[in-house]
């Protein structure tokens, strides 16, 4: 290999890198001396390289100064995520005085530990079905959710299926429902602990039922929710609808609202086998709350509230500074008896002090 191939290789490899002067003095004197082209043809090349490598990191420059130009070496941002808001169909778990767990019918899960001031997206198991889900959260970690099919005509059928996660949503476990029959459409899952749940089932033409289990999903039994005295199951598109469950010590509570603004509030004190009628409210958009045994709140889209501390026999004004202009009646969920939310549109509202003051806080995923 003579001199100069050696350092054409030498060029190549390093791309752009400089020749020696000796090199430069000898391909100086090739052309001076008039030696024959074909002796010429490597120091020929090396020009050639050094030119069009010149070129190329030429160009590479450009284009990355082009690049810091547009972008500011800076990463680009994530697309911002559109506005999330509460239809029909989303739901609201309040496990504790700090946890809340709020699912979206778009199919997103999210959870805060600090009242709603952050939050954490968690993940769902990926099934599908025909109407809108549910969950219940008993804490951070312990949750169910469930999918139901499209129900038959007339809700005279429908079948669910239900995961429980104990690791915050990182994974989920299929329960299936065993113990729930087919009949009637399903609502209302509640869980008031890691064992101890309840669903609720309706139809046009019968009572009630009131699912419960105490092996945290694996099995379920039935009770039916008795007829209030003042008011028969008449069928004919006239039914009762099953809230959530709340308990108290040893003591469960529900309401059942009917599709005339009026609503009929039970106990148990049997863990759900049995249930009486305890008493009845009538108001437009308004909705119980229960914030204990005996106090209870009823709610609704302005701060016309109303409370009861005898577990529904007298009731007086609560004054308070709820506001939402929606049509709809607002969602309210108590984590205990300080600490709640109640949403319609596209807000979040809190109350720190039993509900007498209210507040704005972030809307997950915005």
């Amino acid at each position: 290999m003579t001199p100069d191939e050696r350092e054409l290789r030498r060029a190549l490899e390093t791309r752009s890198g400089e020749v020696s002067p000796e090199f430069r003095r000898r391909l100086s004197g090739t052309f001076l001396e008039g030696r024959p082209a074909a002796k010429a043809i490597p120091a020929l090349a090396l020009v050639a390289v050094i030119v069009l490598s010149g070129v190329s990191i030429g160009i590479l420059l450009m284009a990355r100064g082009a690049d810091r130009v547009s972008h500011g070496d800076v990463a680009t941002p994530p697309p911002t995520p559109s506005q999330i808001v509460f239809p029909h169909g989303s739901d609201m778990s309040a496990a504790s005085g700090s946890v809340l767990w709020v699912y979206f019918v778009q199919g997103s899960l999210f959870r805060s530990t600090d009242r709603g001031d952050t939050w954490e997206r968690r993940p769902l198991p990926t099934v599908q079905g025909g109407g809108s889900p549910q969950i219940s959260f008993v804490d951070a970690q312990h949750g169910w959710y469930l999918v139901s099919n499209s129900p038959r005509p007339e809700c005279s059928g429908q079948d669910i299926n239900i995961w429980h996660t104990s690791d915050g949503g990182a994974t989920w476990e299929p329960l299936g429902a065993p113990g729930v029959d087919y009949a009637q459409c399903k609502e209302s899952l509640s869980f008031v602990d890691p064992n101890h749940g309840f669903l609720a089932a309706w139809d046009y033409s019968h009572q009630p039922t009131m699912y419960r289990t105490a092996d945290g999903g694996s099995t379920w039994q039935r009770a039916t929710l008795p007829d209030p005295s003042s008011y028969t199951t008449p069928g004919g598109g006239v039914e009762l609808h099953v809230g959530v469950v709340k308990r108290f010590g040893s003591t469960l509570l529900v309401a059942a609202a009917d599709n005339q603004s009026s609503e009929y509030l039970f106990r148990s004190i049997d863990g759900g086998a049995t249930w009486t009628y305890l008493a009845h409210t009538n108001g437009a958009l308004a909705r119980v709350v229960f914030m204990t045994a005996s106090r209870w709140l009823l709610v609704q889209n302005h701060s016309g509230w109303s409370e009861t501390t005898d577990a529904g026999k007298t009731w007086h004004t609560f004054p308070n500074d709820y506001k939402d202009a929606a049509l709809d009646p607002s969602d309210f969920v108590f984590g205990d008896d300080s600490v709640g939310y109640g949403t319609a549109g596209v807000a979040i509202h809190r109350t720190v002090d039993g509900g007498s003051h209210w507040t704005d806080i972030k809307t997950p995923g915005t």
